[in-house]
């Protein structure tokens, strides 16, 4: 990867941030041409931006070991749980990034709390299927306007630009003379929301409040 990706950890096992994303990264003591790596956070709606830093460079800045630093050079290995998600950005002169994960595949059942506003998410199990199905088992806010509907926002690292998708519910889709419950876009098109395994999300609640979304995997 060299551009922008969403991307996840799917595994239970060492979840530290500068654990899971260790190799192939750009490393600049001057903090320019580094990977970097920008962490969600839902409460105050923007991104952290972590710096990369290999053994060498670290030393040179007078800091600790190799991994994710911030502009003013304190160390992080935020745990990045599964179902969770973040961008990494490998610099535009480096070669395509490859992110190998070792750990257990979770089998629980995950809660997540969609509160208003944007969300990053992911999968926590390594697999691709329909958010809406009985296996994901997304149901959120729907409006047949289109105007309250949670959002799915899909992240194209080849156009660099989101796809914007608009749940609606069986009977908001029956109602706008459409299908099944899902994921529709603006003009009325169904998509088979499956994000690639690996792959993060966000989901946009427009309406105040918070709600839950649980499912369960079991392999």
């Amino acid at each position: 990867m060299v551009s922008p990706w969403l991307v996840i950890n799917s595994l239970d096992g060492t979840n530290g941030i500068s654990s899971i994303f260790g190799s192939g990264l750009v490393s600049d003591p001057n903090l320019v041409n580094n990977s970097e790596l920008l962490l969600w956070n839902s409460t105050t709606q923007q991104y952290q931006t972590l710096y990369y830093l290999n053994a060498a460079d670290a030393t040179a800045d007078s800091l600790g070991s190799a991994g994710w630093y911030d502009s003013g050079g304190t160390f992080y290995n935020s745990s990045l749980q599964p179902g969770n998600g973040a961008f990494i950005y490998n610099y535009k002169g480096s070669s395509p990034l490859t992110v190998t994960l070792v750990g257990t595949v979770p089998q629980t059942t995950n809660v997540y709390t969609i509160g208003q506003g944007y969300n990053l998410f992911s999968l926590a199990a390594p697999v691709a299927t329909n958010l809406v199905s009985t296996l994901a088992n997304f149901s959120g806010a729907s409006d047949p306007n289109l105007v309250n509907n949670d959002q799915l926002l899909l992240w194209n690292s080849t156009t660099q630009q989101y796809q914007t998708l608009y749940y609606l519910s069986a009977a908001d889709a029956a109602a706008d003379s459409l299908g099944s419950a899902g994921f529709y876009d603006s003009a009325g098109t169904f998509y088979s929301a499956a994000p690639s395994v690996g792959q993060a999300f966000f989901i946009n609640h427009v309406v105040a409040g918070t709600e839950t979304w649980t499912n369960s995997f079991s392999f």
